[in-house]
Order: structure tokens, then sequence, then C-alpha cells
């Protein structure tokens, strides 16, 4: 059977397991910031991308170069 790590072998490790998982944290952190902003800028483009495409139906549709006229039903 292998002989377990010296204690001073172990001692030494913890701190250095802890620092990386810091790291892990603080890279996860800011992945998530990331994908927050990303989802945020998605939104408002899409929203945006909306109102351009209503205004220009609305203008496509009213006035007498109209491309087409709305029926009322």
């Amino acid at each position: 059977m292998p002989e377990p790590p010296a204690p001073n072998a172990v001692a030494v490790t913890v701190p250095a397991v802890r620092r990386a998982v810091e790291e892990v944290l603080r890279v996860l952190k800011k992945l998530a910031l990331a994908a927050l902003a990303a989802g945020a800028l998605a939104a408002v483009r899409k929203r945006s991308g909306g109102k351009a495409e209503a205004d220009l139906w609305h203008e496509a549709t009213r006035g007498p170069d109209a491309v087409s006229t709305p029926t009322n039903r």
C-alpha cells in the first residue's frame, strides 16, 4: 500500500487548491457578468429592431404612396 503524503506536502497543497478554486470563481463571476451584459444588449437590439420594423410598416401602409392599404373589417 502506498504511504500517505507527509503533513508538510498536504499543508502546501491546501493553499494552492484554495487559490485555484478562488481563481475559478473569479472567472465564473466574470463570465456571468459578460453573459448578463450580452443578454441585455440583445434585448435592447431586439426591442429597437421591432420598433424600426413597426415604423417602416406604418410608413408603407399610410398615405397616398402606400404600397398596401389596410382594410377595415
